[in-house]
């Protein structure tokens, strides 16, 4: 939708004034009229004068003219793709040059200036997009990537420098989606994109929304989704920016206690109609036309209370936005995931907005990732009294619909990476990496992990520089990045995995509350597709360990951690029948993580 500069019928910008809009991006900025002119328009309804300047202006003042009745600034100019751009704003004598928010693309570090881009670019993936949808029932196991540090060579990374090699990479290690970190533009290269400037321009740290269309694009011709991670709460609040963007609080609160988040920034002020209009269309921009599978939206529970604080309690200007951007996003795009990054306890997260949900899809299960992450760092002997931490998940787990992520906040500012956060020596921090990554993939949910973390790198990752991929040629790394490679098609083949993931049909324990030998036992299924995972979780040998069965079955091992394909000294594989009323023995070494494909036999 377009609109015309000349209309007298104003309903398309009223409407996004009051916050019924996701078509900012075709009302606002440099939209393309005909024989090389432009329309620029800018809503600044408290400033006194805006001024445009540019390449098409010889950098030179002029004025645009002012809408009163609406608080919009406009001009038609003739301009060149390419061309560089500036708004000077004027508000009580106060002039600040400042970036066109609704900017496709803007000028690298350093400077702020936007840029007139041609950004059409034509698809081939019908294929992908006709299939594509929620997963709920389908496998969902998410890499989670930075484009500038996944594979490094100089000072740049394009999206198509990498594409090749991530393609390749994915397929082979069985991921079903990449998740990229942020490249909407932000003028911080260490905040990793979540402090924005551009929320509706293509990073130019990583090329142009061409080499981004392009790049998702060849991940979806090779059947790979392709998430995007957004900020929803906070914008960065340098001064050429949306901070004090007409002079005034435009888009953050007036207030000094609702106006700064924790990290300094500026927080959206959504009780405004032109505020909640910008986040829906900047959703709205990137899935129409970037053709993203799904969007993460970063520190949810920042939204749902005054900063994080629940003793503030609830934001509800922030909860009606959240239903309203996620109701609009799903009634538009049904087939796009919505994907909550939530720490908090708040009900009904990914409950329908006609529920009176949130209306989010999935949540991150923050919680399963703290507890889990605090039982391996404890020493094998100590773990009979942090049981809980293992169980407790799946006492709330059917409450909401949850993706278990081991992410990049997990491996950065002096936390380690995973592998230095399992406890013990050398070789057992090996094999409980394997306990956690089989714990991770057999435990419902869908998945998520991050760069690196398939690879046993001991590196805190480092956004400046390219992962260690040189680590595996080392046996040990080598074998480990196998087994999750094996794990993730298990996962991806057996849809006792994934099919009832938020069925409760689809797991029981079988072992849960062995305080004494800290083994779990569990079974996954769906259907007549059944599977029984075993963790012992300790450096204690088991000769005989039982698990009670009262049927006749036939046990064939699927995957054991152990194995000598996985570097290890284990090389038979088990197959053993019991008859109705004899518990199932297993010899169990020490931290050993075991999948038993059950199968129903006659004697």
């Amino acid at each position: 939708m377009k609109v015309n500069i000349i209309e007298t019928n104003h309903s398309y910008i009223k409407d996004y004034i009051n916050g019924h809009s996701s078509a900012g991006a075709d009302i606002w900025g440099a939209q393309k009229d005909c024989d090389g002119y432009y329309i620029f328009r800018v809503l600044a309804p408290n400033a006194d004068e805006v001024y445009i300047k540019g390449d098409f202006t010889s950098w030179q003042n002029v004025a645009m003219t002012k809408n009163y009745e609406y608080g919009y600034f406009f001009i038609r100019l003739k301009a060149n793709v390419g061309d560089y751009y500036k708004y000077v704003v004027n508000h009580k004598g106060n002039f600040v040059e400042k970036t066109d928010p609704f900017a496709r693309a803007m000028d690298k570090e350093g400077d702020f200036a936007s840029i007139i881009t041609d950004d059409s670019y034509e698809f081939a993936d019908d294929t992908f997009i006709k299939n594509r949808g929620k997963n709920f029932d389908k496998p969902l196991n998410i890499y989670e990537i930075h484009i500038g540090s996944w594979k490094r060579y100089g000072d740049n990374v394009n999206f198509l420098d990498i594409v090749d090699d991530l393609v390749s990479y994915v397929k082979k290690m069985n991921y079903t989606h990449v998740e990229i970190m942020p490249i909407t533009e932000y003028p911080y290269y260490p905040s990793w994109g979540y402090q924005s400037t551009g929320f509706f321009a293509t990073s130019s740290r990583f090329g142009s929304p061409v080499d981004l269309k392009k790049f998702v694009d060849i991940l979806h011709q090779n059947g790979i989704g392709v998430i995007l991670d957004m900020v929803a709460v906070h914008f960065a609040s340098d001064f050429y920016g949306l901070d004090h963007f007409d002079g005034t609080g435009m888009y953050e609160s007036v207030y000094p206690d609702l106006k700064y988040s924790e990290w300094g920034s500026n927080n959206f002020d959504y009780s405004k109609g032109h505020v909640r209009s910008f986040m829906k269309s900047a959703f709205s921009y990137w899935i129409e036309n970037f053709h993203f599978d799904g969007i993460r939206i970063d520190a949810v529970s920042y939204m749902i209370h005054y900063n994080g604080n629940k003793n503030r309690g609830v934001h509800q200007d922030n909860i009606s936005f959240i239903k309203d951007l996620n109701k609009t996003i799903a009634s538009c795009h049904p087939d796009v995931m919505l994907i909550a990054e939530d720490s908090s306890d708040y009900p009904k997260v990914t409950a329908s907005v006609d529920e009176d949900g949130l209306g989010f899809d999935y949540k991150w299960d923050l919680g399963w990732m703290n507890d889990t992450l605090r039982y391996f760092k404890t020493d094998s002997m100590n773990r009979v009294d942090h049981q809980q931490n293992i169980n407790f998940s799946m006492f709330y787990f059917y409450n909401e619909k949850f993706v278990l992520p081991l992410s990049h906040d997990e491996v950065v500012h002096l936390k380690g990476a995973v592998v230095n956060k399992m406890n013990g020596s050398y070789e057992e921090k090996f094999k409980q990496l394997k306990l956690l990554y089989t714990y991770q993939i057999t435990h419902p949910g869908k998945k998520l992990n991050f760069m690196g973390n398939d690879i046993a790198t001991f590196d805190e990752w480092n956004e400046s520089g390219s992962i260690n991929w040189d680590i595996l040629k080392f046996p040990v790394h080598d074998s480990f990045n196998r087994f999750i490679k094996d794990l993730n098609y298990l996962y991806k083949t057996e849809k006792a995995f994934f099919e009832k993931d938020f069925d409760e049909e689809g797991f029981s324990w079988k072992v849960v509350d062995d305080n004494v030998n800290s083994v779990f036992a569990y079974e996954r299924k769906s259907g007549d597709d059944r599977f029984l995972v075993v963790l012992n979780m300790t450096n204690t040998y088991k000769a005989s360990y039982k698990i009670p069965y009262d049927e006749e079955l036939e046990f064939v091992e699927v995957i054991d951690s152990l194995s000598e394909i996985y570097g290890n000294s284990r090389w038979d594989k088990r197959n053993i029948k019991i008859e109705k009323g004899e518990n199932l023995a297993l010899e169990l070494w020490e931290y050993e993580a075991l999948v038993l494909k059950i199968k129903t036999y006659e004697l």
